[in-house]
């Protein structure tokens, strides 16, 4: 037996607690739980865990215990007709002694240039007897079970308060044992000529001869150790990277607090556009900068249409609004950054993958916040055959064949189109992307004439169709199935 092993047994009594085993035997409480789960593997013993709310003193109860609840202190200070600022009660205590009294009908309340308090029959009745609040007090730490009904009123009305009680989560391991525990309880436990740890000074000086070792019970239970492990989410977006190289494309990279201008007017989303509306997006109270040659080309392409051969939305194009801070909507918004910034020209293929967010309901296929990709590809001769084919090609080399397009409208793509992936696990078709070719005059002003083909995707909608989830909030968030997440099979992806 392990030397824990044996510093317990001779100690346990019928239905005794961890605490007390601890106590008797002079063990940490870790300890205590080690030797009882080895006996119990031995049939020495069995141990059952009860979980308990405990109601206990919080910081202000402790104190309040000592000295009294402020409301008794305060009635036991008024003399007649007496000013609250003679009563000795801390400041943070008067604002509730005041209301909680007067609520009780315990004192009148005089307003003048002082204010004046006066004890009522009731109050003075308050003062004979022990409140159900003191009492409760007294008696705790107690089970949240053994309460009666006065009590738990007591401990709404404590709760309420600050810091006077609070209620702990307490686990309770009751230990029995059995007839083979019982005969080895009155045994004489001690190691004698038994070796319990080799080390290189036994093996040195020869002490081990003569002498047995303890044996080790290799199939015990010993606590599992979960080791770190890549999120699957994580593997998913480590794939699309992948893909994306070997594809020949270059990654892009951008801020997750964008302006307006470059999250919406920039591709030509007109400045009334739904999309646009507080229930949509995450404004911020701010307002950020914008390029000045770049924001009158928008304007012209906003208002008339500018040199792109449309005739525009035909409205006046505010700058305030295009300078509104806002939590980016889509990925979208690093693309024209690139168109901006860093004068890209054909032949070119970039992509990026990076959190969005969108003010939505949570459902299983909706997140307020998520993963987006974010590609395109700027050539000539460029069509929607094309994009087709780099969809298609796309979702082939994760696995994804079986999918379908749907023709569909964005302010900013003209044609534009839906690619639906079916998800084996639901048995549904799930909507996988949005693309299309950008219209001109998103295109106009920043001197592309070129065609560019471009596509976006929720990444953890695609991670649900390769992990066999239903539930893309599995994959994301505080809501995730931690035993899962610990023990999910590495997909071939």
């Amino acid at each position: 037996m392990h030397p824990l092993e044996r510093k317990v047994l001779p100690v346990l009594k019928e239905g005794m607690e961890l605490d007390e085993i601890a106590a008797a035997s002079g063990l940490k409480k870790v300890e205590v739980m080690r030797a009882l789960q080895w006996l119990s593997n031995k049939g020495a013993l069995t141990v059952k865990q009860e979980v308990m709310e405990v109601v206990n003193l919080d910081r202000n109860g402790e104190r309040y215990l000592k000295s009294g609840l402020p409301e008794r202190r305060f009635l036991q200070g008024i003399r007649g007709e007496t000013p609250v600022s003679k009563i000795d009660v801390a400041k943070d205590e008067l604002n509730v002694c005041l209301g909680l009294l007067r609520g009780k009908d315990a004192i009148t309340i005089n307003k003048g240039k002082d204010l004046v308090v006066s004890i009522t029959d009731n109050g003075r009745r308050m003062l004979e007897k022990e409140s159900l609040e003191e009492s409760l007090l007294k008696r705790l730490p107690v089970g949240l079970e053994k309460l009666s009904d006065a009590d738990r009123h007591a401990l709404e009305l404590l709760k309420k308060r600050k810091e006077i009680v609070r209620v702990d989560i307490r686990k309770v391991w009751h230990v029995s044992l059995t007839d083979l525990g019982k005969r080895l309880s009155k045994l004489k436990l001690e190691s004698g000529n038994t070796i319990e740890t080799l080390t290189p000074v036994i093996l040195q000086q020869g002490l081990w001869k003569g002498r047995t070792f303890r044996a080790y019970d290799v199939k015990v239970n010993v606590p599992k150790v979960y080791g770190g492990r890549i999120h699957p989410l994580q593997l998913v977006i480590d794939r699309v990277r992948r893909i994306f190289m070997d594809m020949g494309f270059k990654e892009m990279e951008g801020p997750w607090v964008e302006t307006a201008f470059w999250c919406m007017d920039s591709m030509w989303i007109p400045q009334d556009h739904p999309s646009r509306e507080m229930q949509d997006t995450f404004y911020l109270p701010y307002q950020g900068t914008i390029p000045e040659k770049a924001a009158r080309l928008v304007k012209a392409a906003h208002e008339t249409g500018g040199k792109s051969g449309s005739k525009g939305h035909g409205y006046e194009w505010s700058a305030e609004l295009a300078k509104q801070l806002l939590m980016r909507t889509h990925t979208t918004a690093t693309t024209y950054r690139y168109f901006g910034e860093k004068n890209i020209r054909p032949p070119a293929k970039y992509f990026y993958i990076g959190r969005v967010f969108r003010n939505e309901a949570t459902d299983a296929s909706h997140l307020p916040e998520f993963h987006q990709v974010e590609g395109f590809v700027m050539d000539e001769g460029l069509t929607m055959k094309d994009l087709m084919g780099y969809i298609k090609e796309f979702y082939a080399r994760l696995g994804v064949h079986r999918i379908r397009f749907k023709p569909t409208y964005n302010p900013y793509t003209e044609p534009s189109m839906e690619c639906y992936g079916y998800n084996e696990e639901t048995g549904k078709w799930v909507e996988l992307i949005n693309s299309g070719v950008f219209r001109p005059e998103a295109l106009e002003p920043f001197g592309i004439k070129t065609p560019v083909i471009a596509w976006g995707l929720g990444v953890e909608r695609l991670a649900s169709l390769i992990l066999k989830q239903d539930d893309i909030r599995n994959l994301l968030g505080a809501t995730g199935d931690l035993n899962w997440l610990r023990a999910y099979k590495v997909p071939r992806i």
